[in-house]
Parts: structure tokens; C-alpha cells; sequence
């Protein structure tokens, strides 16, 4: 019986997710009023406040104002594109009361390099999926070979080979 209502939840999840992908593709993109006019008025939506505002008072020609049929079906709402809640996180200890089952990760952008790294190791051990993990890690080792390749080049290289009591000779001559 369980597994019946696990696949009719997951077929309406399915359809919620279709609907919210449809619904996003219709929705205009919310634009702060007079920010095309402005360079010091940036793009990023704020609800029109003046006594004259045409937006505010809808009239056409102005940009839309967001709107609550604009909103995803809210069973999707806050969920990543696998079907899991995303959580932000911001230190090591907050995966801890995660569920890996239903939630995955999402570090803060305001989290450095250092703690980053710790939030990857401790998801790994919990298995909790990163959406955000780090895109590059260093190596330090493939570096130092190739520190000690070019030393061995330096060396192949003599030095009488280089000219370069010639080269101060023509700058004094200058």
C-alpha cells in the first residue's frame, strides 16, 4: 500500500514540476521601474512607492508588477530540479540537521575557501549532495613536478651558450 502512495506522490511532484517549469517560461522578467532610463537605478525589482507612479497604478506601456498568480504550485516551490528541498548553508554543523533523503546543500556565498572545503568533506561523510561544491581544487603536487622540470631545463642550458657579455658591451657603446 506504501508504494502505491509513494508513486502517485511522486507522479503529482512530477506534474507540479511541469507546471512550475511551464509557469517560468511565462513569467516576464520583473524590472525596477525607470532602470532602463537610469544607470544608478539598477535593474533588481522594488515595489513602485510614488503618489504618481504610472506602474503602480497599472497603467500599460509600464512593466508588470509581480503578482501572486505568478507563483510556483507550492508543494514545488522551494525545491532544486531533482525534487529536493534546498538548504543554505553556512558552517560544517548545519549539515547535521539535514536530511540527505530530502534535502541537499547549497553553501552560502558569503562562506570562504577554507570553510567551503570543510562543508564538502562533511557532506561527503553524510552524504548529503553539494549543489555548489568547488570547482577546482589545487594540486599542489602536479605543481611541484613541473617546478622541478624546469630546474632540469635550467640546467641543460650552459651559460656560455648566452651571450650576455656581448649584450652589455653594445648598451655601454649606446
Amino acid at each position: 500500500m506504501t508504494e502505491i502512495s509513494e508513486n502517485s506522490e511522486q507522479m503529482k511532484n512530477a506534474r507540479l514540476k511541469k507546471i512550475r517549469s511551464n509557469l517560468k517560461t511565462k513569467r516576464p522578467k520583473f524590472r525596477r521601474i525607470e532602470s532602463w532610463r537610469y544607470i544608478r537605478v539598477k535593474e533588481r525589482w522594488r515595489k513602485p512607492r510614488g503618489i504618481d507612479t504610472k506602474a503602480k497604478e497599472k497603467k500599460a506601456g509600464w512593466p508588470i508588477s509581480p503578482k501572486i498568480g505568478f507563483r510556483s504550485p507550492k508543494r514545488v516551490r522551494h525545491q532544486s530540479s531533482s525534487g529536493k528541498e534546498e538548504i543554505i548553508v553556512n558552517s560544517p554543523t548545519d549539515l547535521t540537521l539535514m536530511d540527505s533523503k530530502n534535502q541537499v546543500a547549497r553553501i552560502a556565498a558569503t562562506v570562504g575557501r577554507k570553510k567551503r572545503e570543510q562543508i564538502i568533506m562533511e557532506a561527503e561523510l553524510l552524504n548529503i549532495n553539494v549543489l555548489n561544491p568547488i570547482v577546482a581544487k589545487i594540486d599542489l603536487g602536479d605543481l611541484e613536478e613541473e617546478l622541478e622540470l624546469d630546474e632540469d631545463m635550467l640546467e641543460d642550458i650552459a651559460i656560455e651558450d648566452l651571450d650576455l657579455e656581448e649584450d652589455s658591451e653594445e648598451s655601454d657603446e649606446k
